[in-house]
């Protein structure tokens, strides 16, 4: 994959922020020893053949064999008041085709660690990655080592959190926190953005009603986020948020809501000579209906203060809700007016035994750089640091299970994000569902995106909908398939950017584990782009279909 490197002042940048997250990571790792710490490490190996039969609208008839060679090394710790994780890989392929060869390799790792020096008091949290992810959302599911390995960009993320909380349960609750993430990529050979080499500086609290108090509820909370774009001519991007309420019991349950809400975002320069702002303030009165901190229901009639004109002075009715239908079923959601016009936000989770189901929307104002430093993880499967496929994980039996330092809850899609950090409003809906019992394990997902750029023509809505299943033929065997589908639509006053692709992904496997450590396997995978956006397109064209047959070899060490 070519690459175009960074310049010296950003290695030196790199350079030395690797020595501030080692240090931290390593200041945590001696300090947590003061309790009784269990360590693992894990590992694997795997080589794998693969034939690719390639027919492609723009090359034609294309063979190609790879041969692809990848260890790993897990490492966790887990004490009293710390958790911490590290895997890393190394992904080695030479690839063979008719007229020329390719030899490739990709390194990746991920890491998190939660630290609690104080009891509840305190809680640190760190998590980062270096990873090659898709740049161009046109090739959503199909950009992969293999194919479209020069639309993927060397990214590296860190971001670490200090979260405190004042508890006075009689009066007061409060807790209030400050994060700082780093952003910085490579350009891609097909990314026509830029690199990334983005700061963000994330302050944020919180402060509610004690537990004594009955008649009177009250809430506030705020956020303040400052996004430092050094690739776009040393911009920021400033978020600031606060909200609030009071409810006041009247008759038994029922009574009267006040609230505000404030939000703006601004873009400007470092030296201030210009500014754009988007600022919208709402003000309201209704009636709420409450019986308990997590079954409440509240309607407002809000009035609007904006920058916009046609949001100034607007009426509308806002909704806050809250509700436990049991302690396994829960509903959450609200509705209102931002500057952009309607808006509306909804959470639901249901979680037992056998079956796990999440479900959010949310609308946010955003770039690439924060979306890939602070993810959004609906994860329903457990799943261990060693992890080969989906039947290596496993549903929690415990409402509150917590993973441990070598688990992670895991979610089967990633989100769709195009490098160009501009500034978007995003509405998404993300919804993952997991079945394990027995011998069978079924995981549904889909995703929807809609991103509006603020300051460009431009918008872009993807649809993904996926489903894998895995049944175990015995002890020692079972069987695996998954089929993904996605389409993604843009409309833009560059021509160029118009146009709708539809890619699929689909694959059947056969795993057979050989004694404790060996683990043979047969992989046939189909992928199938077809669409007409002229940019992105990637080595085979944008209409093609790729044919794989795979066979691996996986040696683990536990």
């Amino acid at each position: 994959m070519d690459i175009i490197m960074p310049s010296e002042r950003t290695r030196i940048h790199t350079r030395q922020q690797g020595i501030l997250w080692g240090a931290l990571m390593g200041t945590s790792l001696l300090y947590s020893f003061n309790a009784l710490a269990e360590l693992k490490i894990t590992g694997k190996a795997e080589a794998e053949y693969i034939f690719q039969d390639v027919e492609s609208e723009a090359e034609g008839q294309l063979s190609l064999d790879t041969l692809q060679v990848t260890p790993s090394i897990n490492a966790s710790l887990d004490t009293r008041t710390f958790r911490g994780f590290w895997s890393g890989s190394l992904t080695h392929l030479e690839r063979d085709k008719v007229d020329n060869s390719r030899t490739d390799t990709f390194e990746e790792y991920t890491y998190s660690l939660v630290w609690q020096p104080f009891d509840s008091f305190l809680q640190i949290e760190g998590q980062g990655a270096l990873s090659y992810q898709n740049t161009n959302a046109n090739n959503y599911l199909v950009s992969d080592f293999l194919n479209n390995s020069d639309s993927l960009s060397k990214t590296r993320s860190n971001r670490i959190s200090a979260l405190a909380n004042f508890d006075r349960g009689n009066w007061v609750h409060a807790q209030g926190g400050i994060a700082y993430a780093d952003v910085a990529s490579e350009r891609s050979t097909l990314n026509s953005g830029q690199a990334l080499d983005n700061n963000t500086i994330e302050l944020f609290g919180g402060i509610s009603n004690g537990d004594s108090i009955r008649r009177v509820f009250w809430q506030l909370d705020g956020t303040y986020i400052n996004t430092d774009r050094a690739q776009n001519n040393n911009d920021e991007f400033i978020t600031r948020t606060a909200d609030g309420f009071i409810d006041i019991a009247v008759i038994k349950s029922f009574g009267i809501r006040l609230t505000a809400v404030h939000e703006a975002n601004q873009v400007s320069d470092r030296d201030d000579t210009s500014s754009s702002t988007r600022k919208f303030n709402s003000y309201g009165m209704g009636l709420f209906y409450r019986q308990s901190e997590d079954r409440y229901i509240a309607v407002t009639a809000n009035g609007s203060d904006s920058d916009l004109d046609e949001d100034d002075d607007e009426t509308f009715i806002g909704l806050d809700f809250k509700w436990a239908l049991s302690p396994r079923t829960n509903l959450s959601g609200s509705y209102g007016r931002r500057f952009y016009g309607e808006a509306a936000s909804f959470d639901a989770s249901y979680n037992s035994k056998y079956l796990r189901t999440s479900l959010s929307y949310s609308e946010d104002v955003t770039n690439t750089s924060r979306l890939l430093a602070n993810p959004q993880n609906l994860g329903v499967f457990v799943c261990p640091a060693a992890t080969i496929s989906i039947a290596d994980c496993f549903q929690p039996s415990s409402l509150t299970y917590q993973p441990d330092a070598s688990e992670q809850l895991v979610q089967l899609t990633s989100q769709v994000i195009e490098f160009d950090d501009n500034i978007i409003i995003r509405k998404s809906t993300n919804f993952q569902a997991g079945y394990d019992f027995s011998r069978l394990t079924i995981a549904l997902t889909s995703r929807y995106a809609e991103d509006d750029y603020l300051d460009l023509e431009r918008l872009r809505r993807t649809y993904s909908l996926g489903t894998t299943l895995v049944y175990e033929l015995g002890s020692y065997t079972n069987i695996s398939t998954e089929v993904t589908y996605a389409n993604i639509t843009q409309r833009s006053d560059q021509a160029d950017l118009n146009g709708e692709t539809d890619n699929w992904r689909g694959n059947i496997a056969i795993q057979r584990e050989i004694g404790r450590y060996l683990t043979a396997a047969i992989d046939f995978t189909y992928v199938d782009q077809s669409g007409d956006i002229a940019t992105g397109v990637g080595l085979f064209g944008n209409n093609y279909s790729d044919r794989r047959i795979s066979l691996s070899v996986i040696y683990k060490y536990q």
